[in-house]
C-alpha cells in the first residue's frame, strides 16, 4: 500500500509542481520504498554475534538499518562485553560511534588509547586504521554508523592484541 501525502508548492502552484516532479523523475528512478516512510520495529530484526574473525571475547551485533540507494548509510547497535572489541579496520566513508551505554575504549593506529562514555560521539576518518571495544570490566555498548562505497562498509585487519589491549 501506497500513502499518498499532499505536496504544497510555494510561489508556482501546478506548473512549479510538474516541472520538479518531471527534474525528479528524470535524476533519480523513482521506487514504491522512496515514496512512503518506513518504520523498521524493534525486535524484527535478529541479532547476531561478533564473528571472531573480526572480534575478540563475547559481541552481539544489532542491525538498525541499511538506507536503501541511492543513500548509503547503515546502523547497528553493538554491545561489547567486558574485555571485548574489534579486530584492527577502517572504514573506506568513515564511521561515527555514539556510545549509548557503559564504558568503553577506542584507539586510532598510533595515537593512545581514549576511554568513551554514554553520549560521546567518536568519528573515525575515511581509511584511517582503529578499534573499540569495552574496558576490561564494564561493558559498553554503541550505535555504530558508517556508510557503503561499492557496497562496502569495513575493511577487516588483524586482530588487537592482549598488549596493545592493555597498553
Amino acid at each position: 500500500m501506497v500513502t499518498r501525502r499532499r505536496v504544497l508548492v510555494a510561489g508556482g502552484g501546478l506548473a512549479a509542481l510538474a516541472a520538479a516532479g518531471q527534474a525528479l523523475a528524470t535524476t533519480v528512478p523513482m521506487t514504491r520504498r522512496m515514496l512512503t516512510m518506513e518504520i523498521t520495529r524493534n525486535g524484527s530484526q535478529p541479532s547476531g554475534k561478533g564473528p571472531t574473525d573480526h572480534f575478540t571475547g563475547a559481541v552481539r551485533v544489532d542491525p538498525l538499518f541499511q538506507a536503501p540507494d541511492p543513500a548509503r548509510a547503515r546502523g547497528a547497535s553493538v554491545t561489547f562485553e567486558p574485555g571485548a572489541r574489534t579486530a584492527w579496520h577502517t572504514h573506506p566513508l568513515g564511521q561515527t560511534l555514539i556510545v549509548a551505554s557503559g564504558r568503553g575504549w577506542a584507539q586510532a593506529w598510533g595515537d593512545p588509547v581514549q576511554e568513551i562514555h554514554p553520549g560521546d560521539v567518536v568519528w573515525f576518518p575515511p581509511g584511517e586504521k582503529h578499534w573499540h571495544g569495552a574496558t576490561p570490566t564494564t561493558a559498553m555498548t554503541h550505535i555504530a554508523i558508517q556508510e557503503a562505497l561499492d557496497g562496502k562498509v569495513v575493511d577487516w585487519m588483524e586482530q588487537v592484541s592482549d598488549e596493545q589491549y592493555q597498553a
